[in-house]
């Protein structure tokens, strides 16, 4: 099973109600590592059950999310996310965090912690990795109040089956970007069975095989495809980024 890793960051504000015409005192929320862990797994747990009355009491009126596709919701279509039948697809999540950190300053808690998700195709029977969010509070209570999906590339990826055909010699060699290297230069270089990329004088690249001619890389979301022409001899490379590609020549 493929799971990737999801960087999840949430930010709780604390907010502070005082009424004007009586002296009470102010409402804070517990600045504690151990309050908004427990905030953060109900919100999971809402969720998970698709319990949509606990979710609109965690979830402030003026939530807003943010996906890695950068698609912007509210409060309403977010809740709207779990109220239709899941359909098809399934979705699964880890119930505890890993790497859990908090800061609290000046009223505000960020949390940043990795969870891992996957996505299920039932018809198909395969599976990828899905991503996550951002939060807030306010009445002495932590509420989700942002939502911020950031993807992860997985550490922990392996090759897979089948993909260790390569002939890795194919590849080897200077690529560029424009007609005349003028956007940049690529190398591809191999390091005993293992492949590597190299963008001007930036650090080597793993490149992990997937089948035929695409390779993957552990530190981001790119995808890069080995171009052929018609003799079967290596002609560039085709990134892929979400929906952007860029293409760079093979130099001769």
């Amino acid at each position: 099973m493929t799971v990737r890793s999801l960087f999840i960051a949430f930010v709780l504000m604390s907010s502070v109600h005082v009424s004007a015409q009586q002296d009470q005192p102010s409402l804070i929320c517990p600045a504690t590592k151990p309050a908004v862990r427990d905030v953060e797994h109900r919100i999971w747990a809402g969720f998970h059950t698709r319990d949509l009355a606990a979710l609109d009491k965690l979830i402030n009126d003026d939530f807003i999310s943010t996906d890695d596709g950068g698609t912007r919701r509210g409060k309403r279509e977010r809740l709207a996310e779990i109220e239709r039948p899941e359909g098809d697809i399934h979705t699964e999540a880890s119930e505890q965090p890993e790497d859990f950190r908090v800061v609290f300053t000046s009223g505000i808690a960020i949390l940043n912690f990795t969870r891992r998700w996957t996505d299920y195709e039932k018809k198909m029977g395969i599976d990828w990795g899905s991503v996550v969010g951002v939060l807030a509070c306010e009445n002495g209570g932590w509420r989700e109040v942002a939502f911020q999906e950031t993807d992860m590339p997985n550490k922990n990826r392996k090759p897979l089956v089948g993909a260790g055909d390569h002939n890795i010699n194919d590849y080897v060699g200077h690529y560029r970007f424009g007609e005349s290297g003028d956007k940049g230069e690529v190398s591809i270089t191999r390091i005993g069975d293992k492949l590597y990329d190299t963008w001007a004088d930036e650090e080597a690249t793993e490149l992990l095989p997937g089948k035929y001619d695409m390779f993957f890389s552990r530190e981001d979301g790119l995808a890069e495809r080995f171009l052929r022409d018609k003799s079967g001899k290596v002609t560039g490379i085709l990134y892929t980024l979400g929906d952007g590609e860029v293409e760079a020549k093979r130099m001769p």
